[in-house]
């Protein structure tokens, strides 16, 4: 599911691994400003999660398809 720009509606196209990294931007569509920013404690939880998301996919990688 894309995330929509709340300012104009039109999908921004963002990953979670982007928004993390880069907390601020501008919709490509309306330039409205946008900012992502969380606590530091919220980041690191949100990467110990991919990380643990990726060591599942890893494990399981031979007998099921993740999309």
């Amino acid at each position: 599911m894309a995330f929509p720009c709340p300012s104009c509606g039109n999908p921004l196209g963002l990953t979670i691994e982007h928004i993390m990294k880069h907390d601020q931007m501008a919709c490509p569509h309306c330039f409205a400003i946008l900012s992502f920013k969380v606590k530091e404690e919220t980041t690191k939880r949100m990467k110990k999660g991919l990380a643990e998301i990726e060591k599942i996919k890893k494990k399981y990688s031979n007998i099921a398809k993740f999309g």
